[in-house]
């Protein structure tokens, strides 16, 4: 019986450790149910982070008494421990990835200083199970055998087998943490570009825009070196002249002649190299490099690169792609800003394509669900952007998308005529957010890839019988909500998945809310929360929650009326700044 016992809890562990990606929210739970069927009574887990053996960071200690004392418990990821405190059997343990039984503490040489420990906790014994992932030790759990309990073999296999459990977590949370920081990082960088980008319009200085931007590529991708050039062939595909040329650092610029003419010369538009041997001028050799390259025209091309000496990765070659398609989107869109100033009847062109935005956007009327309304304010900025909202009502639910095409111009009022007809074909099929989401992406990537572009949005499905709505995130700000007792919740469950575009195969979650409790719900693009003062000073999250907060109980025209206001009275120069849309979900009022 008690062999079932450890085969339905392994079972109970396995589904606990798969059906989670995040090893510091099970495992206590796991370390719980494992000392419920075996004889030691008491467990810890310790990792080493970074493959930094000189510390073990005690994260795990919920059954233990007296040591959790010995160290301060304010560590994010654990107590921080010195790894030379522990005694010698565990160090052979990490050391050799092998199983490690003491018996008795008191008569084993290896384990000498440990037994002041050992009486206050009351132990006589420990086993360490190291966790050993890809040859590498990442961790290990002791269990803690007291006076009066005998750690059997069957005791061992099944301690053994869920140490193996739990470094089968620790993987699956640290590719999460690595995809994560990589979105954090894109998010950043892409951050960056964009407002180096207002500055080119501002400041119509390309060259310092091309600075700015080599900083951000080496920063982003670890390199020594990054360079941007753009060339013109003649017709027999000799450089005839650089149109642009930075390399930063700047001291190192002639160094990268016969590299960048080999790139140049390729028939690859993006590759990683980890084995190169370039010989620079000054003796060096450029192991590692990669590079996004563009072809603008029959004879003009743009490469985007780094180099260094370390590695890079499948990773290193999306970012730079992304990256790199947003340079290229912006030096095109400072060129035509150029001609746009030399022809005035540019602006004709652009007042056409505002007209389509706004058919789009006026298609999306508003909407009244029984106790419930949904409307939006929509304003554009200068130069036509891709701020869009659509909502569909299909009878028992409403679906709606809120989305920010990350360009401006002609690509992205393209994108978002794309996205809307993608949207309405895709709800008909699907019942979940987050699927509408994953098609969405998979549907129009390669529009996106093509053009260079990605879009952060929103899918929500709003259930009129259970008061219910669903939401699934691509990047985008999650939603101010605000309950009946007028104060702001949290709704954000740290998941953001990647914005349409980014990677083919991208995969979304999604979180529910109950409506029973709340008073309105605003959805909104960056545009408001970015918008500048004449100091300077953005608008930000803050003030629209306060805003939102001060005039929720307002009728429609009112707070329409009301942000339109707000929007004026803040912003210092409209034309420049970006597309502002903000919908909003609440129950309906009279005031």
């Amino acid at each position: 019986m008690e062999n079932i016992k450890k085969m339905k809890d392994l079972v109970e562990i396995s589904k606990i450790v798969t059906g989670s990606d995040n090893f510091y929210e099970i495992k206590d739970i796991v370390i719980k149910k494992m000392l419920s069927v075996v004889h030691p009574t008491k467990a810890c887990v310790n990792l080493f982070y970074g493959d930094d053996y000189s510390y073990a960071h005690l994260v795990c200690s919920a059954t233990l008494d007296y040591i959790p004392t010995l160290f301060p418990q304010n560590e994010e990821y654990g107590s921080k421990i010195d790894f030379d405190l522990y005694p010698k059997y565990i160090h052979e343990a990490v050391r050799e990835k092998k199983q490690v039984i003491v018996e008795n503490i008191f008569e084993y040489e290896g384990a000498k200083g440990e037994e002041m420990m050992a009486l206050n906790e009351k132990y006589v014994g420990r086993a360490v199970f190291p966790f050993v992932l890809e040859n590498r030790t990442i961790g290990f759990m002791s269990c803690y055998i007291m006076k009066g309990e005998k750690l059997e073999q069957d005791d061992i296999d099944f301690i053994s087998q869920v140490a193996s459990l739990l470094t089968l977590s620790i993987s699956i949370t640290e590719k999460n943490d690595g995809i994560n920081k990589l979105v954090d990082k894109l998010r950043s960088s892409m951050n960056n570009i964009n407002k180096a980008s207002m500055e080119i319009y501002s400041t119509k200085n390309l060259d310092y825009y091309l600075n700015k931007m080599t900083s951000v590529l080496l920063e982003s991708l670890n390199s020594e070196f990054t360079f941007i050039r753009m060339v013109k062939k003649d017709s027999e595909d000799n450089i005839e002249e650089n149109v642009i040329d930075v390399v930063r650092p700047n001291s190192e610029k002639a160094e990268f002649s016969s590299l960048v003419t080999h790139i140049l010369n390729s028939k690859k538009n993006v590759e990683v190299n980890n084995n190169g041997n370039f010989s620079m001028i000054d003796g060096g050799v450029a192991k590692c490099y990669l590079y996004k390259k563009f072809i603008i025209d029959s004879k003009t091309e743009l490469v985007v690169g780094c180099i260094g000496s370390a590695e890079y990765s499948n990773d290193d070659r999306k970012t730079i792609s992304i990256l790199a398609r947003q340079i290229y989107l912006n030096i095109q869109t400072y060129e035509h800003m150029k001609i746009e100033e030399k022809h005035k009847d540019i602006e004709n062109e652009l007042s056409i394509l505002k007209k389509q935005q706004k058919l789009i956007m006026d298609c999306c009327s508003d909407g009244n669900f029984g106790n419930k309304e949904m409307y939006f304010y929509q304003e554009s900025a200068k130069v036509v952007g891709g701020d869009f909202y659509n909502a569909i009502d299909l009878g028992d639910k409403v679906v709606f998308i809120v989305a920010d095409v990350m360009g401006h111009g002609v690509a992205s009022n393209y994108i978002v005529a794309l996205l809307k007809g993608a949207f309405n074909i895709l709800i008909r099929y699907s019942d979940s957010p987050k699927e509408i989401l994953r098609n969405l992406n998979q549907y129009i990537y390669k529009e996106f890839d093509e053009i260079g572009m990605y879009a952060t949005a929103l899918v929500g499905i709003f259930d009129k019988y259970n008061e219910k709505m669903t939401i699934s995130n691509a990047g985008h700000y999650y939603p101010i909500v605000i309950d009946k007792k007028g104060r702001s919740v949290d709704i954000s469950d740290g998941k953001q998945g990647l914005p349409v575009g980014v990677l083919e195969n991208s995969s979304y979650n999604e979180i529910e809310i109950n409506l029973d409790d709340k008073e309105s719900i605003c959805f909104f693009t960056d545009g408001i929360l970015e918008m500048k003062n004449n100091l300077g000073k953005e608008f930000g999250l803050e003030r629209l929650e306060r805003f939102l907060l001060k005039n929720i109980n307002k009728n429609k025209e009112n707070v329409i009326r009301k942000i339109k206001d707000e929007i004026q009275n803040y912003s210092s120069n409209r034309e420049k700044q970006d597309d502002i849309l903000v919908v909003f979900f609440k129950n309906k009022t009279e005031n």
